[in-house]
């Protein structure tokens, strides 16, 4: 990160208003190595997305402020070592650089990178999707051979639209989102995936398979699900800054799902509350119905407005409930002193310092990258623990209103791997069903809805975790119970 001028007086202040009070990390999420900002292990420009190959091998996307955009591969990374090569380090080392994207079949069919902010990797195949803002707008796809990236014969043209995301389901298919929509039409488009239509991106053209209108607004990220029903959309403007859940399919088209709702507040905002945050990237993780939103302020002007201010919100995918917050800022500021710190880049090895998070990605394991766009870092963050599981569906036995408040027995119990819990409510109120370990440790949520009166069913899969005794306790209103279960591998 090269050095950002501003006057004395403006740190001063900076540093007065969040030092008052020494802040403590109490997540349990935590950040394991930030690639060196250097000339050795940087990225070697702003950075704004990050694509994963598998653990600790990953692409970072970079794009200047002139527009240039390349791809660098890291593999077995840590905060000094893993990258393969470089494009050179800062706007003068970079020069006038651009990663062509160049057909393998024909020298001549051409496309360089230009305003890519982001980039996706599918790891059973190593391939490589960027969202380009080049005059047609492709998707440029690339392959990464374990030490260096090609081009494949494969791109394809999505119109006249700038794009920013894209994401694809389980069976290819590519959703590519505008990055604004005022007075345009089709501003999510789905496109056939390439191994099922091969031939549109040999050729670069195909019509897309759906198009979604969206209202007028600014738009980040775009995540679907991997049987293609549920679909997330980021609304990154600073008026409405929220995300939206669709639900449907390709065939039947989507519909606003009305009962998840997710929206940043007063809080959410840089050094001052002009400054306003807004949702960017977005990562779903199917197993655990978890959404994963990438909040920041986008490109503030003056940079120190921005840097207090990053972090990382955990959602039901089902309501948008906030389950867990990565506050990224806070760290660096635990972990440097400062929003805007990491001295000669490199200490600590894991704080990137200038928070500026615009993407969230996961490997395997289900440890999490993101990216500094101006620290010029890509980040790795580990759960301490077991990721909780939001179930997809609650149940309902009958309609009858019992008499009163019922947690039941699991069954079986002991169980493996999957066992049945019951519980009944005689009024519609909030209602939690959470599962934890014998020292009080939450590991999952069952249940953290509205319902109405009536009996219930849900079934917990542990096959995650390790044999022993867990605690399940269902809170209804003033109601609270809790039962123990026993699960044996």
């Amino acid at each position: 990160m090269r050095i950002i001028t501003i006057s004395l007086f403006a740190v001063f202040l900076l540093t007065l208003a969040f030092s008052q009070e020494q802040p403590q990390w109490t997540s349990r999420w935590y950040c394991v190595y930030a690639t060196y900002d250097d000339e050795t292990n940087g990225t070697g420009h702003n950075t704004p997305s990050v694509a994963v190959i598998k653990e600790n091998t990953f692409i970072a996307c970079v794009t200047t402020y002139n527009a240039r955009s390349f791809l660098i591969p890291y593999v077995n990374a840590d905060s000094a070592n893993g990258r393969l090569y470089s494009y050179g380090y800062g706007s003068s080392g970079i020069g006038n650089f651009y990663l062509p994207w160049t057909n393998p079949n024909d020298v001549f069919d051409e496309v360089l990178m230009r305003n890519a902010w982001f980039i996706l990797a599918t790891p059973q195949d190593s391939l490589i999707y960027v969202a380009n803002n080049d005059e047609k707008h492709n998707i440029l796809v690339f392959k990464f051979t374990g030490d260096t990236i090609l081009s494949t014969p494969y791109r394809l043209e999505t119109g006249d639209n700038i794009i920013f995301s894209l994401d694809l389901d389980r069976n290819g298919n590519v959703f590519v989102i505008n990055d604004s929509s005022f007075n345009k039409t089709d501003d999510i488009k789905i496109f056939p995936s390439l191994k099922d239509n091969t031939t549109a991106w040999e050729t670069h053209t195909a019509t897309p398979i759906l198009t979604i209108d969206l209202p007028d607004g600014v738009y980040k990220g775009i995540e679907v699900n991997n049987d293609g029903t549920w679909l997330f959309v980021s609304f990154s403007d600073t008026t409405q800054r929220k995300v939206v859940k669709y639900v449907g399919s390709i065939q039947s088209g989507y519909q606003i799902d009305t009962k998840f709702n997710f929206q940043l507040g007063k809080a959410d905002t840089g050094a001052t509350p002009a400054w306003k945050a807004s949702p960017i990237g977005l990562e779903y993780l199917d197993e655990n119905n978890l959404l994963f939103v990438a909040c920041a302020v986008w490109r503030p002007s003056p940079l120190s407005q921005g840097y207090p201010y990053g972090r990382i919100y955990v959602l039901s995918g089902t309501t948008g409930e906030p389950i867990d917050t990565i506050d990224i800022a806070k760290w660096n500021f635990i972990m440097t002193g400062g929003y805007n710190l990491r001295e000669n880049g490199t200490t600590p090895g894991n704080a990137s310092g200038y928070t500026s998070v615009y993407d969230v990605k996961f490997d395997e394991n289900k440890n999490l990258y993101t990216q500094s766009y101006y620290g010029w870092t890509v980040d790795k963050w580990v759960y301490q623990g077991t990721l909780p599981v939001i179930p997809l569906k609650v149940e309902k036995l009958n309609d009858q209103i019992p008499q009163g408040y019922e947690l039941k027995q699991n069954y079986p119990n002991p169980f493996n791997p999957t066992t049945t819990i019951e519980f009944s409510i005689p009024k519609k109120e909030q209602v939690s069903l959470k599962i934890y370990t014998i020292l009080g440790q939450e590991i999952a949520t069952l249940v953290d809805d509205v319902l109405d009166a009536g009996t219930y069913r849900v079934i917990f899969d542990a096959s995650k975790l390790s044999s022993g005794s867990y605690i399940y306790t269902l809170k209804a209103g003033k109601f609270v119970e809790s039962k123990k279960l026993i699960f044996v591998k």
